[in-house]
């Protein structure tokens, strides 16, 4: 996959002016990921979903390149705890359409959205953004992970994803559990507290019906502030390698579908 900040003027203007270049746009954030993991989780996570959909989209006959990732986003949920930086819904609308906009002015119509972010503020501006482009007939956006107005199963929680996992209540691992704590194991190991990791017991939170209910802070949704949901000590690095190169194949398909609508 080419890297569109390692390349030349001349090498950006020439594939800006081939219709199978298509733009990936990783969004993620800068926030809490309990005592055991990093702030950049969701800036790593949606890196990776990029490197995992490219290969599929060059197989689909498409020129994927990677636009450097947006690392802020939308943190409402965690923007209170430590090291949390959270844009506002207009900030990241706006930074989201200035940067498809910009590229756009240069020859580039496709685009996806790589999103690792599950805040529903952060969702909230990408929906915004995307209606924003929409009215210019020449580019094509497409979203690729979670993305605003899914319906379950997504191609990130459907039950091909959860039987990958250890947990014992798959549909309640989300927020540092066992899936985020596996890819930071198959990614990025030395990042990972694995002594606290192994000491935490699993918090079952019903977050989909809290979040539904109009719940946006992680206080609210588990009131003794452990920072993570789910069973992060079951997390293994094959767990993430499966899982992430499983979602890659699944929004791969439906990204192609939808540029070639």
């Amino acid at each position: 996959m080419l890297k569109l900040a390692e390349l030349t003027f001349r090498e950006a203007a020439r594939l800006a002016r081939d219709r199978r270049s298509v733009v990936l746009l990783p969004l993620g954030a800068i926030e809490q990921h309990g005592p055991h993991l990093p702030l950049l989780v969701d800036w790593l996570g949606a890196e990776e979903l990029a490197r995992r959909i490219a290969p599929h989209l060059s197989r689909a006959g498409y020129r994927p390149i990677l636009a450097p990732a947006v690392p802020y986003g939308v943190s409402t949920l965690a923007v209170n705890w430590g090291g949390t930086v959270s844009l506002s819904i207009r900030t990241l609308t706006r930074v989201i359409v200035e940067l498809v906009t910009a590229l756009a002015h240069h020859g580039f119509r496709n685009f996806v959205l790589v999103n690792y972010q599950a805040d529903p503020d952060h969702l909230s501006a990408m929906s915004a953004a995307h209606r924003a482009l929409r009215r210019r007939r020449a580019i094509r956006v497409a979203f690729a992970g979670f993305v605003p107005g899914a319906k379950p199963p997504s191609a990130m929680l459907n039950d091909s994803v959860l039987a990958l996992m250890r947990s014992r209540r798959p549909e309640r691992e989300w927020h540092s559990g066992e899936l985020e704590t596996s890819l930071m194991l198959a990614r990025q190991p030395r990042l990972v507290r694995r002594a606290v990791a192994r000491r935490l017991r699993p918090v079952w939170v019903d977050f989909g019906t809290a979040l539904r209910q109009g719940v946006r802070s992680f206080e609210q949704l588990d009131p003794r502030r452990r920072g993570y949901f789910g069973s992060p000590a079951l997390a293994r690095a094959a767990t993430g390698d499966k899982v992430m190169a499983l979602r890659g194949r699944l929004i791969a398909r439906e990204v192609i579908a939808t540029l070639r609508r």
